[in-house]
C-alpha cells in the first residue's frame, strides 16, 4: 500500500491573522542540548560520533577519538553558559531542545535554564538515530526521557524533538503517550499545521535546518559570525515581509559547541538585536507558539500539561531593585536598575519613552507590553498592581514588568505617582488594555 504524503499544506493560502496578542512574526530561538548523551566509546557504545569542527573525521575502528569528545564537552562547560548570558541580558527566552541523559549529566545546566524560565521540549532519551529502534524500544526510551526529565527538571516536557529525522511511528507513540503539546519533526512549513493521528489532532511546529548554526559543521561550512548573521538577516527580512499578510514562525537553531564559540556567539547577539527593531515580533518559546496558534484558532488547550513552572518566562513576577541597592551600585546585568544606574555603558538605555503620572489615591489602567517594560520610581509610593499580585515601590526603586505581564499603578491615599519607563530596542511595544 503507498505511503500518503502532503505535499500541498496550506496550498498558498496559510492562515490569516496574527499570533495572540497581535505580533505577525514569532521568533523561536532553539538551544540544542545534547552534550554528553552523543555516541561515543566512553560509554559503552558501539561506534562513536563522527562530526566535529574538523569535519566528519574519519577514525580507526575501536579508539576513542578524545579530540571529538572534548568538543562536545566545551559545549556543556562553557557554549550553555554564553548562550545563557547572552540571552539573559537580551531577555529572550529559548526553547532547549535537551536530551534527558544530557541534562543527567549536568544538572546545573537543568537548574540554570528552568530557573531562567526557559522551555525544555524532549530531544529524546539520548542523541539517537530513534529510526534504528524497535517499536519496543522507542516506546521504552520515550518514557524514560520523560521520567528522567521530570527529576531533573521538576516537570515533564511538553514539547518532542528526533535527533535529525523520527521513525515512521514516533508521531503514534507520542499520542500514544499523551501529554505531548507538539511535536517538531518537520521541516514542511513556515508556521504550525496539525495532523490527525489515530483520530487525535496533533500539532506540528516545524524546525529548519538553514537557519541553524549547523552550517558551521558542513560540507561547504559557514566560517564566519557575519555571515550566519547575514543568513538569519535574510531570512526574517523576507519572513516579516509575508507576515504582514499572514503570521509566520522563524527557527533559529543552536548548538552549545557550535555558537557558543567565542568567535560565532556575536552572530546571535547581533540577530535579537536586529529582529527587537521591528514592530510586530515575538520572541517566543514553542510551547507558546503552541499555545498561541490553538488559542487564535479557537483549538482547546485546556486539557494541555505546561511546561512553564512558576518563575518562567511566561509567569514571571514582577523584579523590584530597591534605591538603596540600585544607589549602591550593587546592580549588573541581572536586574534592570543598571538602565538607570549605568545608562551611559547600556545598550538602548537611551530609549526612555516617558513618564507615567497617576493622582493619589487613583490608579492607572490595566494594561500589559510584548516587551518587557523597565520603571524608575522618581515620586510617591504605592503598588504595582500584577495578576501575580501586587509589588511595593518607593521613590528610586527600579521595577522590571516582564512582556505579556497585566499590571498598574496605584498611588497611595496621600501620594502622587510619577515613573520614568522604557523599553528595549528602538520601537514601542504593542499594547493590550483591559476593559
Amino acid at each position: 500500500m503507498p505511503v500518503v504524503r502532503d505535499l500541498v499544506g496550506y496550498d498558498g493560502n496559510p492562515p490569516r491573522g496574527n499570533w495572540l496578542g497581535g505580533s505577525r512574526l514569532a521568533i523561536s530561538l532553539v538551544v540544542n542540548y545534547e552534550e554528553g548523551s552523543e555516541r561515543n566509546f566512553a560509554q559503552g557504545d558501539a561506534d562513536q560520533e563522527t562530526l566535529t569542527e574538523w569535519g566528519a573525521y574519519p577514525f580507526p575502528p575501536g579508539i576513542r577519538n578524545l579530540a571529538m569528545e572534548s568538543m562536545y564537552e566545551y559545549g556543556s562547560r562553557v557554549g550553555v553558559w554564553r548562550i545563557m548570558d547572552v540571552l539573559d541580558r537580551r531577555r529572550v527566552p529559548a526553547t532547549f531542545f535537551a536530551c534527558a541523559q544530557a541534562l543527567e549529566m549536568a544538572p546545573n545546566v537543568a537548574r540554570a535554564v528552568v530557573d531562567a524560565g526557559h522551555e525544555i521540549c524532549s530531544h529524546g532519551w539520548r542523541w539517537e538515530e530513534v529510526f534504528s529502534l524497535s517499536e519496543d524500544e522507542e516506546r521504552e526510551h520515550i518514557r524514560w526521557a520523560i521520567d528522567s526529565f521530570t527529576r531533573t527538571c521538576g516537570h515533564r516536557p511538553v514539547g518532542w524533538y528526533c535527533r535529525y529525522g523520527p521513525s515512521e511511528r514516533t508521531r503514534r507513540l507520542l499520542v500514544e503517550e499523551g501529554g505531548f503539546l507538539y511535536d517538531s519533526d518537520s521541516y514542511a512549513d513556515d508556521v504550525p499545521y496539525t495532523v490527525t493521528v489515530d483520530g487525535t489532532k496533533h500539532l506540528v511546529i516545524p524546525y529548519a535546518a538553514d537557519t541553524n548554526d549547523i552550517q558551521f559543521w558542513l560540507a561547504q561550512p559557514l566560517t564566519t559570525a557575519e555571515q550566519f548573521f547575514t543568513y538569519l538577516k535574510d531570512s526574517f527580512d523576507t519572513l516579516y515581509f509575508e507576515s504582514a499578510t499572514a503570521p509566520r514562525l522563524m527557527s533559529v537553531g543552536l548548538h552549545c559547541r557550535i555558537i557558543g564559540r567565542p568567535g560565532r556567539i556575536a552572530a546571535l547577539e547581533r540577530f535579537i538585536e536586529y529582529a527587537k527593531g521591528f514592530d510586530g515580533v515575538w520572541f517566543a518559546t514553542r510551547e507558546q507558539v503552541a499555545r498561541s496558534w490553538m488559542a487564535a484558532r479557537d483549538e482547546d488547550v485546556s486539557s494541555a500539561p505546561t511546561n512553564s513552572p512558576a518563575g518562567s518566562l511566561a509567569d514571571q513576577q514582577v523584579t523590584r531593585v530597591s534605591r538603596e541597592r540600585a544607589t549602591s551600585g550593587a546592580t549588573d546585568d541581572q536586574t534592570w536598575a543598571h538602565l538607570f544606574v549605568h545608562a551611559d555603558s547600556v545598550p538602548h538605555a537611551g530609549c526612555t519613552i516617558g513618564m507615567s503620572h497617576v493622582l493619589p489615591g487613583s490608579s492607572s489602567a490595566t494594561i500589559r507590553h510584548d516587551t518587557e517594560e523597565a520603571c524608575l520610581v522618581v515620586k510617591g509610593v504605592g503598588v504595582l498592581r500584577t495578576d501575580l499580585g501586587d509589588v511595593r515601590f518607593e521613590p528610586g526603586d527600579a521595577l522590571h514588568i516582564p512582556a505579556g505581564r497585566w499590571h498598574s499603578i496605584v498611588s497611595a491615599e496621600d501620594s502622587e505617582v510619577e515613573m520614568v519607563f522604557t523599553y528595549p530596542g528602538s520601537r514601542l511595544p504593542l499594547t493590550d488594555k483591559q476593559d
